[in-house]
């Protein structure tokens, strides 16, 4: 696990959809389209001024790790440790500004929220009852500080948010992301790959 001052690193979000991104809009209404604001289509990374940047940041906490099964066998004393999946978990901890991350995890208006992302092709908001594929969830790009390296993160799910109220300091929210997609390590924004779509043997 590796945690990371909100300073020295940069996080930008996009949808695993290469055509269309995520609006929450002023009224509080989650749209899919082609030109997204909250939440860009699947392209590489822009760190400055592309859409899903996220601006306030305090903490990024990273938690690399694998989900093991013990395997016992007839007249071993020692039982197997196998890999079932791998799992990843991104924690981002934000000063509050908008109620955006609010209203992807928790609904909008008609109670639609987007916490496993769009449909495949389409602008349609996943509603997560069906298996997941290759444009399941979320992109999360992480860049290092000194821009040397950029961890990018296939097919992650809104697992949890929280907002933490306080009467003396600043509101601050908290939102958790989990894939199971092995994580990928870049070296710029411009590395090739960046915004290669998810395989099927990948899931």
């Amino acid at each position: 696990m590796a945690y990371y001052l909100g300073k020295d690193v940069g996080v930008e979000i996009k949808t695993e959809n290469s055509t269309n991104g995520i609006t929450v809009g002023a009224n509080n209404v989650i749209t899919g389209s082609s030109g997204g604001t909250t939440i860009g289509k699947l392209e590489n990374p822009n760190f400055v001024t592309g859409v899903g940047v996220i601006s306030n940041l305090t903490g990024v906490d990273i938690g690399l790790g694998t989900t093991d099964e013990d395997v016992v066998f007839m007249g071993a004393n020692t039982p197997l440790k196998a890999e079932v999946k791998k799992e990843t978990t991104i924690s981002l901890t934000k000063k509050k500004n908008s109620p955006a991350f609010d209203v992807l995890f928790s609904g909008d208006t008609s109670d639609q929220c987007a916490r496993w992302g769009l449909e495949s092709g389409s602008t349609a908001i996943r509603g997560g009852l069906a298996e997941p594929d290759v444009e399941f969830g979320y992109r999360l790009f992480i860049m290092l500080k000194s821009t040397a390296e950029i961890i990018s993160i296939h097919n992650c799910q809104m697992t949890s948010h929280t907002v933490t109220l306080n009467a003396d300091g600043t509101q601050e929210e908290t939102v958790e992301f989990a894939s199971q997609v092995q994580p990928m390590i870049y070296t710029a924004s411009s590395s090739g790959g960046l915004d290669r779509a998810t395989t099927t043997t990948e899931l």
